[in-house]
């Protein structure tokens, strides 16, 4: 049953507005349609999302872009990215990057190889939301200005990194109950492989862990993705300086703007929590037991409710973070979730370039509803907190069934 919702008559208020219960019924009906029809829309929308997407990225670029480009250039001259402009990444988006750089002959075609390759991991995002029974979530996905701005415009290889833990996750419902299968070392190493484009879903393998089951399948979950990563975070210090390849990957600071430090803690102590990073400990006292509050859901559906409170609970926000759980979103919507959705939007849409789209009067709405992207995450917070709480509160109640478990 999509979204896990009784379609009966009766929903109160409460459920249409709160909750949304309509949401969840279109999103089941949309899955009672042929399959031929559920191919049109999801067609349509990849048309549109396309259109959009490559219309971003003819905007002005963001300061990543260029980033690209130097460590790319860098890579191919054999010089150390590390060194000389701080990648603080694992060497696969790298390889990437340098390979994209190779065979594109200038700027603008380089440009547009990586918002290719984007769009690509947008529609294998699009293709697991509908095989999950999310059709009408992976259309909300791919026509999502975040999803727009971020991969079209910023060009972040955050996308990436969801696809294949979403990916991963696929295969891991496939999990059998008494012992280890196939699909299981498929899951972790995808998971694995997804930790080392970035480390979003860092947490996950533990919340894997918390599921009932096998303690020899809560092991495999627990220690081979972060394996993985260890792998490849050993090939980069091979590869390059190792000092920097471990300062830049392991100790790289995001922005010290925690939400959750900005918005409940008082405004005389935060700025010593921000800079002491003890909002890294606070972020990991609150995102590990959520998993347990969640353990017993389907393994996709846990990375999504990850991706919510990976949000939540972030050391720090950048704009790229907001992509994260836009796929989530489309999901469980609901009034806060709707309430994040919109806000999110018209920062993004409206920024100026470079951090936006600068969209015409949606810029001139955005400087009296937001300040400036370092204020962002705690502005947009209530709302994503709200939608976290009714969430855990329908994804809990006991006529909740995703669909395909």
């Amino acid at each position: 049953m999509s979204a896990g919702v009784s379609t009966g008559a009766s929903a109160s208020w409460t459920d249409r507005l709160v909750f949304f219960t309509w949401w969840a019924r279109w999103q089941q009906r949309v899955e009672e349609w042929p399959r031929r029809q559920r191919m049109v829309l999801l067609g349509v929308a990849i048309g549109l999302g396309a259109l959009a997407h490559f219309w971003a990225q003819t905007l002005p670029p963001n300061w990543d872009f260029y980033q690209w480009s130097n460590t790319a250039t860098a890579l191919l001259e054999g010089r150390d990215p590390y060194v000389e402009f701080g990648y603080n990444y694992t060497p696969i988006w790298l390889l990437i990057l340098g390979a994209l750089k190779w065979i594109s002959s200038d700027q603008e075609s380089f440009r547009l190889l990586i918002s290719a390759v984007l769009f690509l991991v947008n529609i294998w995002i699009v293709v697991l939301l509908s095989r999950r029974g999310y059709s009408l979530a992976a259309v909300f996905f791919i026509l999502s200005p975040i999803v727009i701005a971020i991969n079209g415009q910023h060009q972040q290889a955050d996308s990436i990194a969801l696809a294949l833990a979403l990916a991963a996750m696929l295969y891991a419902n496939k999990e059998s109950a008494e012992k280890i299968v196939p699909s299981d070392l498929v899951a972790v190493g995808l998971l694995g492989l997804s930790l080392s484009v970035k480390q979003i879903f860092i947490v996950l393998p533990l919340w894997l862990a918390f599921r009932p089951g096998p303690l020899r399948r809560r092991l495999l979950y627990l220690l081979v993705p972060p394996s993985v990563f260890v792998l490849f975070l050993g090939a980069g210090m091979a590869a390059f300086n190792p000092r920097y390849v471990i300062d830049e990957v392991l100790l790289h600071g995001s922005g010290a703007n925690s939400p959750l430090v900005l918005t409940l803690v008082p405004h005389q102590l935060a700025p010593w929590v921000l800079e002491n990073r003890l909002s890294l400990v606070l972020s990991l006292v609150f995102l590990i037991p959520v998993g347990l509050l969640f353990r017993r859901l389907p393994p996709f559906e846990m990375a999504l409710v990850y991706t919510v409170a990976a949000l939540l609970f972030a050391w720090g926000v950048a704009n790229q973070y907001l992509l994260i759980p836009v796929a989530a979103v489309g999901v469980f919507l609901n009034i806060g979730f709707l309430l994040w959705f919109l806000g999110a939007s018209v920062y993004l849409v409206g920024a100026p370039y470079p951090d936006g789209l600068s969209v015409p009067f949606v810029d001139r709405v955005h400087p009296h509803l937001f300040l400036e992207w370092f204020w962002m995450g705690r502005d947009l917070f209530p709302y994503l907190l709200l939608g976290s709480v009714i969430g855990a509160f329908w994804i809990r109640r006991r006529d909740y069934s995703p669909p395909k478990a």
